[in-house]
């Protein structure tokens, strides 16, 4: 079975027009729309049909539509926390490199305010910065690699510091409440870190949990 979200397959699941279709024995079945899945991202849409075909003739398509309406995502993993003032929070604290940074900024489909900072692992940070000047409208620092991440957006050649604002801060409680006061109804917050915890927590989860924290406080 297979699963695409380019083309059309005989045999298992794919996208088309927005809408998630089941192929199976010379039918077509159109299972949901794609924009209905709860988790954000174009890969959770590839998730979903690999699921959607990995269960077929087991689950039936009101439980599948069921469970990607209302399935919030593993913890700390572009987690929903909360709306607040029409401003919606998300934990993607396991984000601890600059790759799983890429896939998050990409998730969404609008520009977000992303936190970042952590302990410093050797990680190549300027490998996310095209992605943060496209994704990223305000970019709020904290933690150990604070300056390093800052130096390497500014030392991308088009960086332009009036479609990407940086604000840095001390510490993460710090950095929740830069976003809160910067943040407009209908924003996006996410914390991204690009960086392990280890600088102010004992590991991601830790720092995960205390930004649900800080964010369930307002």
């Amino acid at each position: 079975r297979w699963f695409s979200r380019k083309q059309r397959v005989d045999n298992g699941a794919f996208c088309e027009n927005g809408v998630i279709y089941e192929a199976a024995n010379g039918t077509v079945t159109p299972i949901m729309e794609a924009k209905d899945i709860l988790l954000p991202g174009v890969h959770n849409i590839e998730n979903y049909m690999a699921a959607f075909a990995a269960v077929r003739g087991m689950v039936s398509y009101e439980t599948m539509r069921e469970i990607a309406k209302t399935f919030g995502g593993v913890e700390h993993r572009i987690e929903f926390v909360r709306e607040a003032g029409g401003v919606k929070y998300y934990n993607d604290s396991i984000a601890t490199s600059p790759s799983r940074v890429i896939s998050g900024v990409r998730a969404f489909n609008q520009k977000i305010i992303a936190i970042q900072g952590g302990s410093d692992k050797g990680n190549d940070l300027s490998v996310m910065v095209p992605d943060l000047l496209t994704h990223v409208k305000i970019l709020i620092l904290n933690g150990a690699t604070a300056d390093k991440i800052e130096q390497a957006v500014l030392a991308a050649p088009d960086y332009d510091p009036d479609q990407l604002q940086i604000i840095k801060v001390k510490d993460l409680a710090q950095a929740v409440e830069a976003a809160r006061k910067a943040a407009q109804p209908g924003d996006v917050v996410s914390l991204c870190p690009a960086c392990p915890a280890f600088d102010q927590f004992k590991t991601f989860e830790y720092r995960g949990r205390e930004f649900k924290r800080l964010v369930n406080a307002f």
